[in-house]
């Protein structure tokens, strides 16, 4: 199973443009999580009790991790989400922090080293910006740290298209030149 999270919930994302253009292209079907039409869960007080109950007994087989079930169990997965305040929308946030559970995506050795419970060789993120991302973005650099140090995810992409709000800007042309 490959895994689509959209955090695209503005009506015309363009972000979710370039998502769906992206998954075409890869020619491979996607089960999608749609963020921001519901409620996502967060650890706020009596989930991080459960949380830590859940830990305790090993047992993860709650509604609190079914998305970081799904998400150890695919075989690639791309998050697409805008580009907001340097960083991601606080919904795909809360989303990372629920997934991110010992014991269902990654546990801790006795010696303290981290380790994958993810499936997933390949993670893509995708994001669009009105101006110009720095370098030093919050919003990949997130990403990248989750799938690399927690998930063990040895292929981390980042497809953005940027500038699309600047005055003058061909946004179409814009999303159509990023390379996918």
């Amino acid at each position: 199973m490959n895994l689509f999270i959209n955090c695209c919930f503005r009506d015309g994302s363009r972000t979710l443009k370039l998502a769906q253009n992206f998954m075409k292209k890869a020619g491979k079907s996607y089960e999608e999580i749609a963020l921001g039409k519901g409620a996502t869960p967060v650890l706020d007080y009596d989930n991080l009790n459960v949380y830590g109950e859940a830990i305790g007994k090993n047992d993860f087989s709650g509604e609190l991790f079914k998305y970081g079930r799904m998400f150890a169990e695919a075989e690639e997965i791309v998050i697409a989400a805008p580009y907001w305040n340097n960083s991601i929308p606080a919904v795909l946030h809360a989303f990372l922090e629920i997934v991110t559970s010992q014991g269902v995506t990654f546990y801790i050795t006795p010696q303290g080293e981290y380790k994958s419970l993810c499936k997933a060789k390949k993670l893509t993120f995708i994001t669009t910006a009105g101006g110009f991302i720095p370098e030093d973005n919050y919003s990949f650099g997130y990403i990248n740290s989750l799938a690399k140090d927690f998930w063990k995810i040895d292929q981390v992409d980042f497809i953005k298209a940027e500038g699309l709000d600047i005055d003058g800007a061909y946004v179409e042309q814009i999303l159509a030149s990023v390379k996918l």
